[in-house]
C-alpha cells in the first residue's frame, strides 16, 4: 500500500506487514504502520469500558479527608469544576471540565462507533475526530496530579481514596491499553483502503489520516477521513509562532506568584511551583516534588525553546539535521501536555481541604497564567508543522 508521511511527506510505498510488525518512514523515522492481530478489538473493548466508567468517576465521591477526626470532608471531580470557577478563572474551569471528563468520554464513544463496524454516515471524519481529541483528552494527567494532590492534602489532614479514585484510575489505564493496542492503519483501511498503485508521480495527500490520493487533486476534501488534501501549511506557521510568543510574558506571572494557598490557624502561606517542589521535600515526599519539578518546570522550559528553535529553523532553513528535528518536534508533541500537571494539582487540592476558618486549600493566581502558558502550548504544536521544515529546506515532497 502507499502512504505519504504526515511529517516529511515522502509517499512511499509498504508491504503487508505480519502480526507484531511495523514500518517506519524510510526519511524521517515516522512510525507510518503497526499490525496487530486483536489490537482493534481490545481497544473497542477500553473504549467500551471508558463510556461506561467515567460518568461513575466524574459523580462518585473521589476522596475523602478528615481534620483530626473533627471535620470531615468529601470532593468529585465536578466539584473541582466548581471550585475553580468561583476562586479562579471561568476558561480554567470549563478546560478542566473539558480536558479531564468531556474529551475523554466523546473520543471513546467515537471509538466504540468507528471499531464496533456500525456502517454509519462520515465514519472516517469520526475517526479523525477521534484522533485529533488524542492529545487534549488527559486521564493519565489527571491521575498522576490526583497522585500529587492526594500527598500534598495529606501534610494537614488524613485523605482516603474513594470509589471515583477508583474508576478514574481504570479509565486513565483503559484508555492506555487502548491507544498501544489500536491498530490505525488498518482502521482507516477499514473506512477505504490505501491505494496499492506504486507512486511514479506526486500524489495529492491528506496530512490526517496519510491517504494518497492519485485520483484527486490539491485542495480537494479527503475521501476518506473529510480533511483537505495538500492543505496549505504556511498559513499554520503565523498562528503557531504568536501562540508561543503570547506564552512568554505569562511566565512571569505563572512562576511568581502562588500556585497554591493555604489558610490554616496559624495564617496563610502561599507557596509558588518551586516551594511546592520544597514543601513536599521538606515533609519526606521528595519523590512526589520531583514529579512537581520536572512538570512545572523542566518540560515548559523545554517546549518553549525547542518550539522557538523550531520555528526559526523554518524561517532559516538547513538539510541538514532534518531528520534530528522532525524527532524533536515528535518529543515536543509526546511531552507538551504534562505541564497541565501543575494547575490540575491546584485544582484537585482545593476541594479536598475545605474547612473553612481552620484549614483551607485554594488554587492560587498562578494556577491561570500557568494554564494558559499550557493551552497556548498545546496549541502552537498542534498548528506547526513538521513539513514546512522540509518544504523551505528544498526536499522534495516525493
Amino acid at each position: 500500500m502507499t502512504i505519504t508521511c504526515a511529517d516529511c511527506g515522502a509517499t512511499q510505498a509498504i508491504p503487508d506487514l505480519s502480526p507484531g510488525g511495523f514500518a517506519e518512514c524510510h526519511r524521517c523515522d515516522r512510525l507510518l504502520a503497526r499490525h496487530t492481530e486483536s489490537g482493534n478489538a481490545i481497544a473497542l473493548a477500553c473504549a467500551i469500558a471508558i463510556a461506561i466508567l467515567l460518568p461513575l468517576a466524574a459523580f462518585l465521591p473521589l476522596m475523602n479527608s478528615t481534620f483530626y477526626n473533627v471535620l470531615f470532608g468529601e470532593s468529585r471531580l465536578v466539584s473541582s469544576v466548581g471550585v475553580i470557577y468561583t476562586e479562579v478563572w471561568f476558561p480554567f474551569a470549563f478546560g478542566f471540565l473539558f480536558f479531564a471528563l468531556l474529551f475523554p468520554w466523546v473520543r471513546a464513544l467515537l471509538q466504540v462507533v468507528v471499531l464496533s463496524g456500525i456502517k454509519v454516515p462520515q465514519r472516517g471524519r469520526m475517526f479523525r475526530f477521534s484522533e485529533e481529541l488524542r492529545i487534549w483528552s488527559m486521564t493519565e494527567v489527571v491521575v498522576i496530579a490526583g497522585y500529587v494532590a492526594y500527598y500534598r492534602a495529606s501534610i494537614s489532614s488524613t485523605v482516603g481514596l474513594q470509589a471515583g479514585a477508583l474508576c478514574y484510575i481504570a479509565v486513565a489505564i483503559f484508555e492506555w491499553i487502548g491507544d498501544h493496542a489500536l491498530d490505525r492503519r488498518a482502521v482507516w483501511n477499514s473506512i477505504l483502503p490505501d491505494t496499492e498503485e506504486y507512486p511514479h508521480r506526486h500524489y495529492a495527500s491528506c496530512d490526517v489520516c496519510e491517504l494518497a490520493a492519485p485520483d484527486r487533486r490539491p485542495g480537494d476534501h479527503c475521501p476518506r477521513c473529510g480533511s483537505r488534501l495538500d492543505r496549505p501549511i504556511w498559513a499554520r506557521y503565523a498562528p503557531a509562532a504568536a501562540a508561543v510568543a503570547a506564552a512568554i510574558p505569562l511566565t512571569i506571572p505563572a512562576y511568581s506568584a502562588a500556585i497554591m494557598i493555604n489558610d490554616n490557624l496559624t495564617g496563610v502561606i502561599e507557596h509558588t511551583i518551586l516551594g511546592t517542589v520544597q514543601l513536599l521535600a521538606d515533609r519526606g515526599y521528595w519523590q512526589v516534588g520531583v514529579i512537581v519539578l520536572v512538570a512545572g518546570v523542566f518540560i515548559p522550559v523545554v517546549e518553549l525553546f525547542g518550539l522557538i528553535w523550531l520555528l526559526v529553523r523554518v524561517r532559516f532553513p538547513n538539510v541538514r539535521g532534518l531528520v534530528r528535528r522532525t524527532r524533536a518536534y515528535r518529543i515536543l508533541h509526546r511531552l507538551v501536555r504534562w505541564p497541565m500537571l501543575i494547575p490540575f494539582i491546584a485544582a484537585l487540592a482545593a476541594p479536598i481541604i475545605k474547612f473553612h476558618g481552620i484549614d483551607e486549600i485554594v488554587a492560587g493566581p498562578a494556577a491561570t497564567p500557568l494554564f494558559a502558558i499550557v493551552a497556548l502550548l498545546m496549541l502552537a504544536v498542534r498548528l506547526f508543522e513538521p513539513k514546512l521544515m522540509w518544504k523551505t529546506a528544498g526536499v522534495p515532497a516525493s
